[in-house]
């Protein structure tokens, strides 16, 4: 094997790409991915580097620039749907500029399309299926050998003008044989990474992931390829907020997992372990509300647990029904009750313009999210994005336009029948309105309180956006 040096790359994307209209309130995040893939192949003697453009406001042409100067054999890319269009061009403008260097491409929106991708996007030479972690040492040391890409499995590739997808790999990965990701190689960590408003209690805060996969089969949602269920072991994890405590001074973090308690052992081993060592760390997390118990809820608080997002979705039952959500409005409201009373903030997850979706279904959903015992509202706009079922039966319940540049799920792109495009956006504005413009609501803001300065600009930022044209 030879030493080989490799950039992975978060692409140029703005906070207007990101956020829509909500841009001006919006933050980003550590490229988790990257960062893991970064240690895996340092860990194999090569020499990765991560440019983080979102982060550090890099246009397409700041890239080419810093590659021009590492000149690396190796460039990996990651995208979602929504930014995949800027990492296809990237991939050209990296061949044009460096005609010699290898574009992988990885990322939840390659593994739902792969095909489509690759055809669209001719500059990627590989791309990951599923996840790069299990393949890529395997792949860097093959194609280094001069042997072609299907040779591994979880790939797709070029042969002759011709694609070869191998497929995805869905063994079980040992996520504890892994090393820490490597947080060092990002300029300005955590301080360059802010948090949204009102998202952390203290800071430095920053994101983890702990477990890889969802058992809910919600006809939205694509997982980026991960078919089997993963998870770090509780003392792995400790480690791991430890090592940022310690090295970064990191106070809290936000569990990024879709579902982490769905590991019940795992995580009550972890629990314990977070309050009988004393790590004094605040975080929160995602949780279904079908998984979580009184006792739990207790458990978490005590442990440093602050806050978590459920996805709701809805507040008419046919609808949740039709997602596939596989949850009912009484356990919502039931889970929610629950949450609040072990001491825990509780967000909710919404979307408007769903299947089915019309004015009656809207006003239900903005009557139980004032309803139930919820302390956050977030409402982007239903979405069917590629891979996923929605995506194949949008057509059959109204106007869906199958734009990958549009779908930052903050710009409606799917329309019901019997609504149009503005209706939702101002009936979006609306419901944000109805839940915050609220006595109760802006008290629990206020309380949370730290910096009034930057409380007040965001505040002032996200009243302008509902207020307009709404």
């Amino acid at each position: 094997m030879r030493t080989c040096r490799i950039v992975f790359i978060e692409p140029p994307v703005s906070l207007d790409e990101i956020y829509g209209g909500l841009a001006k309130v919006g933050a980003v995040s550590p490229p988790l991915n990257l960062l893991l893939l970064a240690a895996i192949v340092r860990e194999h003697g090569h020499i990765p580097s991560i440019i983080d453009c979102p982060a550090q406001g890099l246009c397409h042409w700041d890239v080419i620039a810093r590659l021009s100067k590492i000149r690396p054999e190796f460039v990996g890319i990651t995208a979602m749907t929504p930014h995949i269009m800027q990492a296809g061009k990237l991939a050209t403008l990296i061949k044009k500029e460096l005609p010699g260097t290898v574009v992988l491409l990885g990322g939840a929106h390659i593994s739902a399309v792969p095909e489509a991708t690759m055809s669209r996007f001719p500059s990627i030479d590989v791309g990951f299926l599923g996840g790069g972690r299990r393949i890529i040492k395997k792949l860097i040391e093959q194609l280094q050998d001069g042997v072609p890409a299907h040779s591994v499995q979880g790939t797709i590739s070029r042969l002759n003008g011709k694609l070869i997808n191998t497929g995805q790999r869905e063994e079980r990965i040992d996520l504890d044989a892994l090393p820490l990701y490597a947080w060092d190689l990002l300029e300005g960590f955590p301080h360059a990474y802010k948090t949204p408003l009102f998202a952390a209690h203290r800071t430095p805060a920053t994101p983890i992931i702990t477990s890889r996969g969802c058992p809910g089969k919600c006809i939205f949602c694509y997982s980026g390829g991960h078919k089997t269920l993963s998870t770090y072991s509780a003392g792995y994890i400790l480690s791991m907020l430890k090592h940022l405590k310690h090295r970064y001074g990191i106070r809290e973090f936000m569990i990024y997992d879709d579902n982490f308690v769905m590991f019940k052992t795992i995580f009550h081993t972890l629990l314990s372990s977070l309050i009988e060592e004393k790590i004094n760390l605040s975080w929160s997390c995602n949780a279904r509300v079908d998984m979580v118990d009184e006792d739990l809820l207790h458990l978490m608080a005590r442990a440093g647990c602050w806050q978590i997002s459920y996805g709701i979705e809805t507040g008419n039952q046919s609808i949740m029904d039709r997602l596939e959500k596989k949850i009912t409005r009484e356990k919502v409201r039931e889970t929610l009750a629950m949450t609040r009373r072990a001491g825990i903030r509780t967000v909710g997850y919404f979307m408007i313009g769903h299947f089915g979706e019309t004015l009656s279904t809207i006003q239900e959903t903005i009557n139980f999210s004032k309803e139930i015992a919820l302390d956050d509202f977030r409402m982007s706009f239903f979405t069917p994005l590629p891979g996923t079922k929605a995506a194949q039966i949008a057509g059959e319940y109204g106007d869906f336009e199958n734009n990958w540049g549009k779908m930052n799920l903050f710009s409606p792109v799917f329309v019901p029948t019997g609504m149009t495009k503005d209706e939702l956006i101002k009936l979006q504005k609306h419901a944000i309105r109805k839940f915050f413009f609220r006595p109760r609501t802006i008290w629990s803001y206020l309380k949370m309180v730290k910096n009034p300065a930057t409380a007040v600009k965001g505040a002032y930022l996200f009243a302008n956006y509902v207020m307009r044209h709404g």
